[in-house]
């Protein structure tokens, strides 16, 4: 048998039909009764208890489970957020493994620490045959209406799995969440369901190759600015001024100034490449804000590495749709002559339609070119990872197409 995938979904409101339903449609597509290893996901709306349930009726008690929330589901034929959407990803293989490993505790013993020890668990699982490694974790450190969100910091998680992995082979990642409110997430390892988690999925075999991209979708909208003064994910300082008083003038004097209660729409761009050469999208990696620091005057960023003397530049968000298209089939250009048998996209939640303000969605281009060629999981995530100049970095406002392939 050849390595075998399907992917079902569900919109029932009810979250144990829902998980019998996707788990269904996830096995008649890839054509096999017994699977290895099942990814499941879906939004907040959904009790994760049930749906669990509901997945574990149908595929037993013997599959691998892997997963949590996410913001909305995108497959071959379906895309979806902020309601009832699930879904489930089933893959069987005789050639190629599928290994899960998990490590709680990333509010209580900190991102680094907990990335060190899953790293270490990936090491020793290795084989030493060509490897996929795919990542996720808990976004969202603590919720409280009154107080809002505290974010965990993917940075630090990937330094962690720096240090525990020694080598990175092929990755990708996300941080989850299950709403644009940010509201506390869960994730499944097993029959586990658990909070401040992170998770992988260790795919081997000596056949096997897992290819990714990036999706970008911002271009520069000023020239270069240095962050003078920053303490951990606060940016306080650009150019030796209020970070927000910058960014006022940045944004111009035609702007509406009650940007600051809606800080999600700045983005800064890092150039990790030659910053005197031609533009190349793949080199940035950007950063959204996540709120204000008033008092401070300060940008609150999802991610700490904005330091003293980084140079960033105001991004625009646009997104181009026939780009989205050809890195899709860019990306199935390298795969060659190879058999692709899974696709995974994993996409912002902010550049969902409905909350970037286009007038389509970004996810129709990857169904056209992926949807016909194989099953297809999309997730809108909170924060994705992958690699930019070989490094892999946490992502805000992209997506991140994987393929596997054998």
């Amino acid at each position: 048998m050849s390595s075998r995938a399907g992917v079902g979904y569900s919109l029932n409101s009810s979250s144990e039909d829902a998980g019998v339903a996707a788990a269904e449609m996830a096995l008649d597509e890839a054509g096999t009764r017994t699977p290895d290893v099942a990814l499941l996901f879906h939004t907040s709306l959904h009790d994760p208890l049930q749906f669990h349930a509901g997945v574990r009726s149908v595929l037993g008690a013997d599959v691998r489970l892997l997963g949590g929330f996410a913001g909305g589901i995108i497959t071959r034929d379906y895309l979806g957020y902020d309601g009832y959407q699930s879904a489930v990803a089933v893959l069987a293989s005789d050639s190629i493994s599928f290994d899960g490993f998990m490590e709680v505790g990333l509010k209580a013993r900190g991102e680094h620490q907990v990335g060190v020890e899953l790293g270490r668990q990936v090491r020793k699982g290795s084989t030493g045959q060509p490897a996929g490694l795919i990542y996720m974790y808990d976004s969202v450190k603590s919720f409280t209406p009154e107080g809002g969100f505290d974010m965990n910091i993917g940075t630090h998680l990937m330094e962690g799995l720096t240090e525990g992995l020694g080598q990175w082979p092929a990755a990708a990642g996300m941080g989850m969440v299950g709403n644009m409110q940010l509201s506390p997430t869960s994730q499944f390892f097993n029959d586990q369901i658990l909070q401040q988690a992170a998770l992988a999925l260790l795919v081997q075999g000596e056949s096997f190759r897992l290819h990714t991209t990036i999706m970008h979708g911002c271009r520069p909208a000023s020239s270069y600015h240095t962050v003078t003064r920053a303490e951990a994910n606060v940016v306080l300082e650009i150019d030796s001024r209020p970070a927000l008083d910058v960014i006022d003038d940045l944004l111009g004097p035609h702007s509406d100034k009650s940007w600051t209660d809606y800080p999600l729409f700045v983005t800064l761009g890092v150039n990790k490449g030659d910053k005197f050469g031609p533009f190349k999208e793949e080199a940035y990696a950007n950063r959204l804000c996540m709120s204000v620091d008033r008092d401070r005057r300060g940008l609150v960023m999802f991610e700490p590495d904005l330091v003293e003397g980084s140079e960033v530049q105001l991004m625009r968000r646009a997104i181009d749709f026939d780009y989205i298209h050809q890195r899709a089939d860019d990306l199935l250009a390298e795969v060659g002559d190879r058999t692709p048998f899974f696709a995974l996209y994993i996409d912002c939640l902010g550049r969902a339609g409905a909350y970037c303000g286009s007038e389509g969605e970004e996810g129709v281009e990857v169904q056209k070119v992926i949807g016909s060629r194989m099953p297809l999981l999309g997730l809108y995530s909170g924060v994705e990872l992958a690699a930019v100049m070989g490094r892999q970095q946490a992502l805000d406002w992209t997506g991140v197409l994987c393929v596997f392939s054998e």
